[in-house]
């Protein structure tokens, strides 16, 4: 989780420091009439120019960052999208003011240029000099927000994977995947109608997001009331990541059981099935693109959600799962069964999970 965030970061002001050198070097409309007076040519030949695109690809970088992790905070992710473009964009323009402002005293304050030259930027700033940093730093700032936002919605790597064409002939993995369902969906719709029922849910996945953030997990789809997440065989079971998540989401729902009777008079119960083995994954579509899997483990999985009612369990596995995650202090599993599941032919040895450790609530 760490990596993928210092990776952001990095990235981020890097593509700040990038945006602000190309400014510099092709914005001749906003810094014209510098140049026709003279005032810029001393600016550039002493070299102090680089330090300012430096100082502010990193602060206008960090500002970005933090705006963008407070507007997902769970207040604001329920909102509409419109209310938090222009969340958002006030905020930029605030953090580009800012930026300017500190860079303006900074460099007077270390004398990093002449008083003469201070002036002569001050006497020179026009409208057109405004407005070509504003309309230069609007583009960058939607076309970075763009890319995130394609980055979120295929998850982290993916969107990496599809440009890179890493899926593009199918290629085999090892992957741990667990179907989480909503239990009495089909009572509880009939009983909140489809709009309050489309709202319980949602309410259920914003309280599933930072769980999923936290342990390493990526959204393979959303069906319904059903969440389909998924991880790599070694950060799925670092620290038992896979079985953590579903735990302390069962958690974080008992804890808000108050809130949830309030408003619907129900508090949401998920169960869930989970498998490890090799699936195959691939790009499939042409008018949506997305990457696909396919193997048995999902079968398996799905039809070991199924079997939770049955069993009156939470979390079923199979053997493979259990096997990898037998030795912790933080699960036990219960032996239920090895009949053969519905569809298949061959015997299955399955486990219920049972938690050592309590969650917080």
């Amino acid at each position: 989780m760490m990596k993928l965030k210092l990776r952001e970061w990095l990235v981020t002001i890097l593509a700040f420091i990038i945006a602000l050198y190309m400014y510099t070097l092709f914005s001749y409309f906003g810094v014209e009439n510098f140049f026709r007076n003279g005032a810029i040519k001393d600016y550039f030949e002493s070299n102090v120019w680089h330090l300012e695109v430096i100082i502010s690809g990193i602060l206008l970088g960090i500002l970005f960052i933090l705006i963008n992790q407070l507007t997902e905070k769970q207040v604001f992710r329920k909102r509409s999208f419109g209310f938090n473009i222009i969340l958002k964009s006030a905020l930029y323009l605030i953090a580009f003011v800012i930026v300017c402002g500190l860079i303006f005293h900074l460099f007077s304050f270390f004398k990093l240029v002449t008083e003469e030259q201070l002036a002569i930027f001050q006497s020179l700033l026009s409208v057109n000099f405004l407005s070509s940093a504003l309309i230069y730093y609007t583009s960058f700032i939607l076309l970075l927000n763009f890319i995130l936002y394609i980055n979120k919605k295929f998850g982290p790597d993916l969107l990496i994977n599809l440009l890179t064409g890493k899926y593009y002939h199918p290629k085999n993995e090892e992957l741990i995947f667990l179907f989480l369902d909503l239990k009495d969906s089909t009572t509880l719709a009939e009983k909140l109608g489809h709009k309050k029922y489309s709202t319980f849910i949602k309410e259920c996945i914003h309280e599933l997001t930072p769980i999923i953030q936290k342990y390493n997990a990526r959204v393979y789809q959303y069906v319904g009331d059903e969440i389909v997440l998924f991880w790599g065989k070694k950060e799925g079971f670092h620290q038992q990541n896979c079985l953590n998540t579903f735990f302390e989401f069962v958690a974080t729902l008992k804890k808000r059981k108050d809130y949830y009777m309030s408003k619907y008079g129900e508090v949401p119960l998920f169960k869930a099935g989970m498998d490890l083995g090799v699936v195959t994954a691939t790009e499939i579509g042409d008018i949506k693109r997305e990457i696909a899997f396919h193997g048995d483990v999902l079968n398996t999985a799905a039809r070991l959600e199924k079997k939770c009612n049955e069993f009156n369990e939470k979390l079923i596995v199979t053997q493979h799962v259990a096997d990898q995650s037998r030795f912790n202090e933080k699960y036990k599993f219960q032996f239920l069964s090895d009949i053969p599941l519905k569809g298949k032919t061959e015997n299955i040895r399955f486990y219920a999970v049972v938690p050592l450790l309590h969650f917080k609530e």
